[in-house]
């Protein structure tokens, strides 16, 4: 959360932010391997994002893919820096929560959250 210019939460590390991003590649699905890089995590997003597109009669499906493409190019760019630049990383790593975060909010239905292609609850 930001307030104006602030920001509202502790910063996330570089750790934690994997942590995050691995835990939210499960909740869409995704076998996350032990230890993923970030070039990973990305290629497992590619693959959601592929099934997100091809769900033809779920609108909120497709666009929820348009931000997963954005969180996977970041950490494309995360994986090319490998560990130069590690504040610029980081950067890159918290776009990608926030676009992966953006993509849960276009399936939001009803007050309910489910990840694609998953029965409800």
């Amino acid at each position: 959360m930001t307030h104006g210019d602030a920001e509202t939460r502790p910063p996330l590390d570089r750790t934690n932010a994997f942590t995050a991003l691995e835990a939210a590649l499960q909740w869409w699905g995704a076998d996350v391997p032990e230890d993923p890089g970030a070039g990973e995590l990305a290629h497992l997003l590619d693959e959601i994002v592929d099934r997100l597109r091809d769900d033809r009669r779920n609108e909120r499906s497709r666009a929820a893919a348009e931000p997963l493409v954005q969180a996977a190019e970041a950490l494309r760019a995360v994986a090319r820096l490998g560990s130069l630049l590690p504040v610029i990383s980081l950067w890159h790593l918290r776009t990608a929560l926030r676009q992966e975060a953006t993509a849960r909010s276009q399936l939001a239905a009803e007050n309910h959250l489910q990840p694609a292609g998953r029965a409800p609850l």
